[in-house]
C-alpha cells in the first residue's frame, strides 16, 4: 500500500466522520493484501507519521477533520465498543470538586475486563465491575457532548471504595451531604 493509496483511503474514512480506526476496518479497503504485508505497510505509515498508533490494533488519522471535541473519550468508545462502560473514579470525583487533584487519566468503570491504554491523546484507565450489567448503568447519565455515560458523584464514590481506591484525597463530607 503506497502513501498515496492510503491517503486516500484516509480522506474516504475522514468523509464519513472516522478519524480512528481498527485493521479490520483498513481490510475493507486494502483487501488484497494479505495480513502480514497489512501489517508492514501499517508500521512504515506510521513510522512516517502518516498515521497514528493507538494502541494495538487501533490507529488515528492525524490530518483527520473529523477529529472529535474529546478524542480520548472517542477513543473508549472504540477500544471498548461491545461491552458497556461510563466515567466514573477519581477523573468524576475531581471533576465534580470531590477531588482537588486533576488525574492523570480518564478512569472508567466497564462490563470488560480491567486494563490501562497510554496513547498519544491520553491514558485511559478501565476498571472491571462485578455489577449485574442490567444495573450497570443506574446512576449514570449520558452526556451528549463527549458521547459517554458519566456517573454520578455518590455512585463514584460507592466505585472508589467498592475497587479499593484510596478515599485519602476525596472530599466524603461533600458527598454525603448531597452538595454535589
Amino acid at each position: 500500500m503506497t502513501q498515496k493509496v492510503l491517503l486516500n483511503a484516509l480522506d474516504k474514512l475522514d468523509k464519513q466522520n472516522i478519524w480512528a480506526f481498527n485493521i479490520n476496518m483498513l481490510r475493507l479497503y486494502f483487501y488484497e493484501n494479505s495480513d502480514q504485508a497489512l501489517a508492514v505497510a501499517l508500521g512504515r505509515h506510521t513510522k512516517s507519521n502518516l498515521i497514528t498508533r493507538v494502541c494495538r490494533g487501533i490507529y488515528s488519522n492525524p490530518r483527520a477533520k473529523s477529529t472529535p471535541k474529546y478524542p480520548l473519550e472517542a477513543l473508549a468508545c472504540i477500544i471498548r465498543s461491545g461491552e458497556q462502560f461510563y466515567l466514573s473514579l477519581e477523573t468524576l470525583l475531581s471533576e465534580s470538586g470531590h477531588i482537588s487533584q486533576m488525574p492523570n487519566r480518564l478512569t472508567f468503570m466497564t462490563t470488560g475486563r480491567t486494563q490501562t491504554f497510554q496513547t498519544p491523546y491520553g491514558i485511559l484507565e478501565f476498571v472491571h465491575s462485578q455489577r449485574d450489567p442490567k444495573d450497570f448503568l443506574n446512576g449514570c447519565s449520558y452526556n451528549n457532548e463527549r458521547k459517554i455515560w458519566i456517573a454520578s458523584a455518590q455512585k463514584a464514590l460507592r466505585d472508589a471504595k467498592r475497587t479499593g481506591r484510596s478515599l485519602d484525597l476525596i472530599n466524603l463530607e461533600g458527598i454525603a451531604n448531597g452538595t454535589v
